[in-house]
């Protein structure tokens, strides 16, 4: 499962990047606007502190105009997703964008429905949002199994990135079903991260049996 971080906090980035972990970082207009930086150095520093994709979102609600959004997003670097909201006219910007072989990210994803058209017109990965979908009265879970079970159906490569997480439960969840991806804001990607308490007290007792054994000879410890 790949771990994407939903945020613009550069050193966030880079010490998840320091562990191992991380896949590549999401971004969207609020996230951009947040960051007060212009756009285009908000995803070259992205791009810096990181190995791996970022996402940028389009803001025309037209597919031609998001589709020049792509195209210039895409020549900032190869690295970069754009992300693109199923409608109509994101389906549309999609399906070219594509063709192109510039890599999307269908985003604002609320059912199956819109799921398989995202696959169908060749995005890269599909984000459902998966905590709007609950509030929604809708069973979050099922509603993403079915797009797994649909994608898998008809052999689409597109992944499934569970985004709009609330919680480490929605996380486990996901995991749960086999989702391909999950983004994470940082105060939850925290959360996850957290120490097992008993890893902690493991720990704690190896320290206070270390302290009996033999002196070492040449190791530094």
């Amino acid at each position: 499962m790949e771990i994407w971080l939903d945020t613009w906090n550069l050193k966030a980035v880079q010490k998840a990047q320091q562990m191992g972990i991380l896949h590549g970082v999401t971004t969207n207009p609020s996230i951009a606007a947040k960051s007060g930086m212009a756009l285009d150095d908000l995803l070259q520093m992205l791009l810096k502190v990181q190995n791996g994709p970022v996402t940028a979102q389009v803001v025309a609600k037209k597919a031609e105009e998001m589709i020049q959004q792509g195209e210039a997003l895409a020549k900032l670097s190869n690295r970069i997703f754009v992300k693109i909201p199923v409608t109509r006219d994101g389906l549309q910007a999609i399906y070219q964008l594509s063709q192109q072989k510039i890599p999307v990210m269908a985003t604002a994803v609320f059912d199956s429905t819109q799921a398989l058209l995202a696959a169908r017109a060749g995005a890269q990965y599909i984000a459902p949002y998966f905590s709007h979908i609950c509030e929604a009265d809708q069973d979050g879970i099922n509603e993403l199994r079915m797009m797994i079970q649909l994608r898998d159906r008809y052999h689409y490569p597109s992944k499934i990135i569970a985004a709009s997480l609330r919680s480490t439960e929605h996380v486990r969840e996901c995991c749960s079903i086999g989702v391909d991806a999950v983004t994470m804001n940082e105060k939850l990607f925290d959360e996850y991260l957290e120490d097992h308490p008993m890893t902690i007290k493991a720990q704690e007792r190896f320290d206070r049996e270390w302290k009996t054994a033999a002196a070492r000879k040449t190791l530094p410890f």
